[in-house]
Parts: C-alpha cells; structure tokens; sequence
C-alpha cells in the first residue's frame, strides 16, 4: 500500500524548513564559524603567495657555499648562515607587496614562514622553519643565564639549548651570553653552544667582558652592535616566532616592547604581590593598557635609542621600566594571537623581581614629578591648613583634558 510519508520534523500542512544558511551563503554554519573559516582562507592565501615570492625572489641568486670539514677535496655545501641573512634582506626589502601584516599575529607568521620555505626549495636547501624579520635592522639576542653554571650547557634538551636551537632559526646579527658565573668560561661556550647556532657567540659577564660595576644586563647591552636587543631567558625555551614578533614591533617604531603576560593573569586575589605592585606602578603612571606587564619579565626587546636613554638603569629593570614610562618612550606589549606556542609559562620564571623592587621604582617617579605624581588634587584645601590667619587660599590647579590620568 502507497502511503504519503511527512518530511522529518515538519508539522502537518507545513513546508520543509531549509537548511539555515549565512550571508557568506554557506549552509549549516554560524557567523563565527564563517569568520573562523574566512580567517583560514586568508591566511592560507598569505601562505601561497609568500612561499611563491620566496621562490621567485630567490631564483638565479647566487648562494655561497663553505667547505666541509672531512669531506674530500673540492666537496662543499651552501653556507647556511649565509643564506639565511640573504632570505632575511629580500623578505625585508620585498615582502611588503604582503603589507599591514602584524608582526604577533598568525597572518605574518604563515606568510613570512612560507616565503623562507619557498626560498629554501628554490635554492636547494630542505626547510629549515626559519622565521624572517620585517626590517632589515641587525637584531642581538642576549641570554641572560641568572647564575646558571655549567650545567645549563651540558644536560642534553635543557632549555638553553632548546632556546639556541630557536635562535638558529632566525637571521640575528649575534647572540650574547651574559653570565655571573666564572666557571661560566669563553671555552665552555664555544664548545657547548657555538656549534648549536653554527656561529660565534659572544660571552659577558664574570666569565667574559668585564661588566664595569653594573650588571650583565648593563654589560650585554654595552658589547651589543645590533639595532634591536631581544633580552631571553636561558631558562625558558622562547620561540622563533616570539623573538620575531618582539623585534618586529620594535623595528616597526616602538622603543620597548613587552612580552604580554596579562591576558592570562589569575583573578585579583590570587595575583602574587609583585603582580599586584607591577599593575599599580603602571597605573599610577598613567599606562592601564599596560596591566602588569613589565620590563622585569623575559623576554621583551629594546631600540638602541631606548638603551642609550635607560643608561645605566639597564642593571636595575624595576627602575628602566619606570624610567622608560617617565621618559615618554614608546612601550608595548607583545603577545602571538595565535596562543603562546610554548604553552603556559611558571610567573617564577619569567619575573625574578619582588614587590619592593617597584615600590622603588614609584619612589624615583615621586621623586621627579612629585608625592602626587600628575594627579592634581581637586578637594582638599590645604590652604586652611597652611595658616590660619592668612585670608590667602592657595588654588589648586583645575582637572586637564587628559581622561587616562585621573584624579586620585
């Protein structure tokens, strides 16, 4: 017998409902499902063309090769190093057909990533993951080993080799160790972590460069050459990308730029008290966006011009990141949207500094500015109290324009 069987779902003298579908015209998905998807697209698309540029900028370029040591007479192979500066200037010179790509966002690191893969296949190396710089300014990685001995070099897959094995990746102008330590000697680098980045590596510190009084901060920054100085923990495996976002927001005009650790801070509460003194310090001096980043947690990047401006408060980051803030330089804060490729980090790790510390560096801006800072106070009359038998009232100046300063 022949029946009449009702669309699933559908009431009696109902038509069918259609599929629900998204001003993309794509069916089954929301607006945030399509947005993820156009994200997708668009970053796959900046992957193309950046490995197809890679390609076509790299052919008929002449590549040079080194000698390998061992090998019969004659037999050589490409120097690495070298061409890893070569794909670094034609991205830095050419990669802006690709512009207004932010240097932390995934955009960048697709398209930059891929053009370094397309170099490599047209030059006949295999990928190599090297990230490039958006500029063509020399970059110094300075390790900061914090008293760390020996042993940071001789345990196998410790995070200073890891963090050499980053370094690797991206075309820097130098690498400086900066160490306490004396057992800490030029040869043990040399033999430990030279080979890592297959290029000389410059020591400071107690085992190397004399620091002059002041810290291996302050020394590193005093032996650097380069144009950008990325601070690192040896403790704490950074990677590429990271290092090439912070370089990239300095080269793009910043002074300072901070690694972001605010966005996944935990509730007020449960904040540890140097947190809580970090976030204060930046808010009494006028940079809430700035939360409770600071030039305290590792890593983060400087300019030239702001290391010669820090001077000496380079041995103190409590008191450069204050300095900074009170000298007007431009200071930001760096954070991959993508998510942090290295996972969630232990605060002990990358901020060694205490409470106190930035309660110092409040007492040097009150110092400068005054008990008040800048904030003008609006309802006290200390005219009354100043004295009595004067009919003077001393007036207090009027509330300015500038609404992120506000009164306390």
């Amino acid at each position: 017998m022949k029946t009449n069987k009702k669309p699933s779902g559908t009431a009696r003298g109902q038509k069918p409902r259609s599929r629900m579908r998204t001003r993309s015209g794509n069916p089954g998905k929301t607006g945030a499902k399509a947005g993820t998807s156009r994200k997708g697209r668009r970053i796959a698309e900046l992957a193309a063309a950046g490995r197809r540029l890679g390609g076509l900028l790299a052919a008929g370029l002449p590549v040079r090769s080194a000698s390998v040591d061992g090998d019969e007479a004659g037999s050589c192979r490409t120097d690495e190093g070298a061409a890893r500066r070569q794909m670094n200037d034609l991205w830095a010179r050419h990669g802006g057909v690709l512009s207004g790509l932010n240097p932390a966002g995934p955009e960048y690191a697709a398209a930059a990533s891929a053009f370094a893969q397309g170099y490599c296949e047209r030059v006949g190396l295999r990928d190599k993951g090297w990230v490039p710089f958006p500029s063509d300014q020399r970059v110094s990685a300075v390790i900061l080993l914090h008293g760390a001995g020996p042993e940071a070099f001789t345990v196998q897959d410790s995070p200073l080799l890891r963090l050499l094995g980053e370094l690797k990746r991206l075309a820097l102008h130098e690498v400086i160790l900066a160490s306490r330590d004396e057992a800490v000697t030029p040869q043990l680098v040399q033999t430990f972590a030279a080979p890592r980045l297959e290029a000389e590596v410059k020591l400071v510190g107690a085992g190397g460069v004399s620091a002059g009084g002041g810290g291996e901060r302050l020394a590193a920054a005093e032996a650097a050459e380069g144009d950008i100085l990325v601070f690192l923990d040896a403790s704490v495996s950074s990677a590429a990308e990271e290092i090439a976002a912070l370089a990239g927001t300095v080269a793009g005009g910043s002074d300072a730029a901070l690694w972001g650790v605010s966005a996944k801070l935990p509730h007020f509460h449960k904040r540890p008290p140097e947190v809580m003194a970090k976030q204060f310090v930046n808010y009494a001096l006028g940079r809430r966006d700035l939360r409770a980043d600071s030039l305290t947690v590792l890593p983060h990047a400087l300019s030239r011009q702001a290391v010669k401006k820090l001077g000496a408060e380079l041995g103190h980051p409590v008191r450069a990141h204050g300095t900074a803030l009170l000298e007007g330089l431009a200071v930001s804060s760096v954070r991959l949207s993508g998510g942090d490729t290295r996972g969630a980090r232990p605060f002990a790790w990358m901020d060694r500094s205490r409470a106190s510390d930035h309660l110092e560096a409040l007492r040097l801006a009150m110092d400068r500015l005054g008990p008040r800072l800048f904030y003008p106070d609006n309802w006290r009359r200390r005219g009354y109290a100043a004295d009595t038998d004067s009919p003077y009232i001393a007036e207090e100046p009027s509330v300015s324009g500038d609404f992120s300063r506000e009164s306390i």
